[in-house]
């Protein structure tokens, strides 16, 4: 139980967790906004937890190994494509906002060290030199290493943003507050919060994706020693409970020290001086370039998904895709420079779909149809 819930824990918590202090920044430059957004965290931690159980639940029910199989075996066949989709567009948007963060990363590496690297020459290098080899191998098994240092790299960033939040380095006089550019500079109390105005439902988009984990639901319920509902059920508490409390903590850090100036990935606003800053974007950028291609994999076998119905592609069509699709990424990261917004824009239009639609769809018409055979009793309370 303790190396899933660990499993668990390093699938949710990934960059998404870097745009979250923009988030509350969308509605508020006080730090009194991190007691509305930390409930509301907290709020969808508890919705997001839920709806993964279902779908493990659902997995157990109709005994699939994947959540577009339970989909097919409780809502229909004829709309699997649906979820084949979702699972396309989802790491789509996934590796957009890595690629724009990898092209910040490492322009802010190269400045640290005196070299002013343009974003175009950041982009085209990583894609060409880094991403396409990577992803152009037939088997990751070799890059598994780098999923622990996404990890590791987390927690050595949220100890160092707790450091910059109570140690005043960014405040006026701080030692870090003169070597940052006007944008960046901390700012706070000029409009107050306000949880009603439309900006508010950003942090809402980027909750979704901080936690979605829901793809990979059917493979923590099967490799669960003696699986039980029971069983993926403490799993699930425990995982999303870290989750939640990790994510809350480092929204609150970011925000709390540079308020309404908070960048989409909030390792941007830190100085290129900050010598533990630039630990941080090195680990991070070490396990986004690891974490990359199996990003894009998944993407790529959803792509055939759709488009090969069930035939497995060939060594050149699967090649000729690669190139398309990371040709097509790069293009947009090249457009796009606000990661932050990517996160929140992903996680309105699939992250929500994932963690709010579709759970509860296959359990309504999985419901319904034990009680049209007789197998379930209607009742005004079903028992989950």
């Amino acid at each position: 139980m303790k190396s899933s819930t660990f499993n668990l824990i390093k699938a949710c918590v990934g960059s998404g967790v870097l745009s979250l202090s923009s988030g509350v920044a969308a509605f508020g430059d006080v730090p009194a906004a991190i007691l509305p957004a930390s409930l509301l965290m907290g709020t969808l931690g508890l919705l997001s937890a839920y709806s993964f159980y279902v779908i493990g639940k659902m997995c157990a029910e109709t005994k699939s190994l994947s959540i577009s199989e339970a989909w097919g075996k409780s809502v229909g066949e004829d709309t699997t494509w649906a979820i084949s989709l979702a699972c396309f567009l989802t790491p789509l948007g996934a590796a957009l906002s890595y690629s724009i963060i990898l092209a910040d990363v490492f322009m802010a590496l190269s400045s640290t060290v005196g070299f002013n690297l343009p974003r175009p020459a950041s982009i085209l290098g990583m894609s060409t030199l880094v991403l396409y080899p990577l992803c152009s191998l037939k088997s990751l098994a070799s890059l598994a290493p780098f999923s622990i240092l996404g990890v590791v790299g987390i927690l050595v960033t949220a100890i160092f943003m707790a450091a910059r939040a109570f140690g005043g380095a960014y405040k006026a006089g701080g030692a870090m507050a003169a070597t940052l550019a006007p944008a960046l500079t901390p700012s706070f109390g000029k409009v107050g919060v306000n949880l009603l105005q439309p900006s508010s439902l950003i942090l809402v988009s980027m909750a979704a994706t901080a936690y979605l984990s829901h793809f990979n639901a059917p493979d923590f319920y099967n490799q669960l020693k003696s699986p039980s509902t029971k069983r993926f059920k403490a799993l699930t508490a425990m995982g999303f409970t870290a989750t939640a409390a990790l994510s809350i903590l480092m929204m609150s850090f970011g925000f709390l020290t540079f308020g309404s100036a908070s960048e989409g990935i909030i390792l941007n606003n830190y100085s290129t001086l900050d010598l533990g800053a630039t630990v941080c974007r090195l680990l991070m950028g070490i396990a986004i370039i690891g974490t990359y291609p199996f990003v894009f994999s998944g993407m790529r076998s959803a792509f055939f998904q759709l488009t090969k119905k069930g035939s497995s592609p060939s060594p050149a069509e699967s090649s000729l895709a690669t190139k398309a699709m990371l040709a097509g990424i790069t293009g947009l990261a090249l457009a796009l420079k606000n990661a932050g917004f990517i996160v929140s824009f992903n996680g309105a239009l699939m992250g929500s779909a994932i963690i709010y639609v579709f759970p509860p769809l296959m359990f309504l018409k999985s419901t319904g149809r034990k009680i049209r055979e007789g197998t379930m009793v209607a009742t005004k309370k079903v028992k989950l």
